[in-house]
């Protein structure tokens, strides 16, 4: 069985992604987590997680998935060349990728979203100082357009992608148990769909 890589890097969020883990966990489908290297890297709840592997001993063929933690400040991954390198290697249509909060802004950096809808829990503002233009940004919901017009949902899915915002971690993670094939038990996470 194929199993899920999740990527950490420095301020990571780890409670966008708890319920997606143990989800995971429950269904006794196996992840990897990677990080850049093997020293311990702190999420932005202060929690420390050693990686199992390094982005450098990946091999795609063992995954069908990966999950992308969001994190307070994406500037020191993007510019990053060997985790948006590793990042790339999931650019394929029989991998999931399951990105919240700020993370799909690296989607979007490497090319992955293009023609493609999304939701990212971002202001658009905050990433035209970054280097993207509105044009890059043209198919993302950001959180001022989410406050506008909800997304009954909380997420967005397109194709191998789904995309969400912190506040809809649980609906998120659900959906990306339903892209695995998994079954999955939302009324342990308080939701009834």
């Amino acid at each position: 069985m194929k199993k899920v890589a999740v990527l950490i890097y420095p301020k990571f969020c780890n409670f966008e992604i708890s319920v997606a883990l143990e989800m995971l966990a429950i269904a006794e489908k196996k992840i990897t987590v990677f990080a850049k290297n093997n020293e311990p890297i702190k999420s932005e709840e202060g929690l420390s997680v050693v990686c199992d592997l390094t982005i450098d001993n990946l091999n795609i063929d063992d995954y069908d998935s990966l999950i992308l933690p969001g994190n307070m400040d994406l500037g020191p991954i993007i510019t990053d060349k060997e985790t948006m390198d590793f990042i790339k290697k999931f650019d394929r249509p029989d991998i999931k990728i399951g990105a919240i909060s700020s993370s799909p802004m690296l989607l979007l950096k490497n090319g992955m979203l293009d023609n493609k809808k999304f939701l990212a829990g971002v202001d658009k503002e905050w990433f035209i100082e970054e280097g993207f233009t509105y044009e890059d940004m043209k198919n993302m919901i950001d959180v001022p357009m989410l406050f506008e017009n909800p997304i009954p949902d909380g997420y967005v899915k397109d194709g191998n992608i789904i995309t969400s915002v912190a506040w809809y971690f649980r609906e998120w993670a659900m959906e990306f148990g339903r892209m695995l094939g998994l079954e999955v038990f939302p009324k342990s996470y308080g939701l009834e769909k």
